[in-house]
């Protein structure tokens, strides 16, 4: 059909669970359901009012734990949108790990979140389920405006426009050293690396200097034996029986179903 992107989401939820929620949120996207099952494949006819061509998503889910699961998506249409189709699935789906972009948007502050909302509200899907968001800082790399990423794992810049979404990443391995300096219109984080340098221009006062200082924690904790990565806490007990019982009223799941399922998570208790 186009391009074919591919992408992965942690869900909070155990297998069956999440197994429900990817049809509903394929559903509630306006996507029919072509090949049921797992992995599901999922379509939509193309969109003149949104300006979106026609896509086929499929989804296989995989069990992490016995209160996680992993979601591998495959986006198959023309054009750019492949990653806004994908932000409709997940809007419904419930307990969605979102590697820890809320915290780092947090400290990023109100004028970092705005001047880069379309790269924040996007973050999420850019990340690989084994890394994690550290800091984020909003700037202008190369005449684009965006956000520059530290992950556990990797430095990059996110560009995402309202047409096409860009990453430039920038190995940790190879970066010589990361400074900045203070100018009037803002400050510039400067990344030298393999015999040259790469400027992050118009960063918000004090942003530049955290963002340096974590760099160096990440660069120091990679230089140390290194734990296997585990995924967030799941929800309670509660909290699932709660949301089996929200895709029970919403006709997802039979009476029957609803009480088998809450019957094999009272089990394992």
């Amino acid at each position: 059909m186009g391009i074919v992107r591919h992408t992965s989401t942690r869900v909070l939820a155990t297998f069956d669970v999440t197994c429900d929620a990817v049809v509903t949120g394929m559903t509630a996207a306006g996507m029919v359901i072509t090949v049921p099952g797992n992995p599901v494949t999922g379509e939509a006819k193309r969109s003149l009012r949104r300006n979106r061509w026609a896509s086929t998503v499929t989804a296989g889910v995989r069990p992490e734990s016995d209160s996680t699961s992993l979601v591998d998506w495959a986006i198959d249409m023309a054009g750019d949108k492949h990653y806004e189709v994908l932000t409709e699935i997940l809007a419904t789906m419930p307990q969605i790990d979102d590697l820890g972009v809320a915290d780092a948007l947090d400290r990023l502050g109100k004028m970092g979140r705005f001047f880069g909302f379309r790269e924040a509200s996007a973050l999420t899907q850019f990340l690989h389920v084994e890394e994690r968001a550290v800091e984020l800082t909003q700037g202008v790399y190369d005449g684009r405006q965006g956000m520059l990423v530290l992950t556990t794992e990797r430095l990059f810049f996110f560009d995402k426009s309202a047409l096409s979404a860009r990453t430039e990443e920038f190995d940790l391995a190879a970066i010589g050293s990361l400074g900045f300096s203070q100018k009037l219109g803002g400050e510039v984080i400067e990344i030298s690396i393999s015999g040259r340098s790469a400027k992050i221009k118009q960063v918000a006062h004090g942003r530049a200097e955290t963002f340096v200082q974590a760099f160096r924690r990440v660069r120091a904790d990679r230089g140390r034996p290194r734990a296997p990565l585990l995924p967030p806490a799941a929800p309670d007990m509660a909290e699932q029986i709660k949301k089996l019982a929200e895709l029970r009223d919403a006709g997802v799941l039979t009476e029957d179903e609803f009480s088998a399922k809450k019957a094999d998570l009272l089990s394992r208790m």
